[in-house]
């Protein structure tokens, strides 16, 4: 069987055009292929190129990154010391006020206290020439009243 005696076929006709085209396209397909693998490595390269360009700023950007990083700590150590610093040295200031107000009152009661003490010997003084004094009056009082007595009696002759 000859494809010519068959040529005058529609269906056949069809079919015979289609793989004209598809021996066409077939050609054109392994044109294609065979520029295709040339094309695609340049690609490749140039998308390799572009890979190891952002790599090496990548590596660059962490290497600045751990610089920072570092610098960074050490300012936040040198912070924190002085800060520590200046807590330690108002929390001794506060103590070294706290204790000099409270030596302060201490100091300021026992002034009271001897105050009072002072003022309380007075007192004892005062009553003592008090009592003493109410005692010579008293002696004075009873010569008095002894004399006036003696007087009397002399005057009514009563002895």
């Amino acid at each position: 069987m000859s494809g010519s005696d068959y040529s005058d076929d529609k269906k056949i006709r069809k079919i015979d055009s289609d793989i004209l085209k598809f021996k066409q396209e077939l050609q054109q397909a392994e044109s294609e292929q065979a520029g295709i693998g040339a094309r695609l490595d340049g690609e490749i390269e140039r998308l390799r190129t572009d890979a190891k360009t952002k790599l090496d700023a990548y590596e660059a950007i962490r290497k600045r990154a751990r610089e920072a990083e570092a610098s960074w700590k050490e300012a936040d150590k040198k912070y924190k010391k002085a800060s520590g610093g200046k807590n330690a040295e108002i929390s001794n200031t506060r103590k070294k006020v706290e204790g000099l107000k409270k030596r302060i009152k201490n100091a300021e009661k026992t002034k009271l206290k001897r105050i009072d003490e002072i003022e309380k010997g007075k007192m004892k003084i005062v009553e003592k020439a008090k009592k003493q004094k109410a005692k010579e009056m008293e002696k004075i009082k009873a010569d008095e009243v002894g004399k006036v007595e003696e007087e009397k009696k002399r005057e009514l002759g009563i002895d």
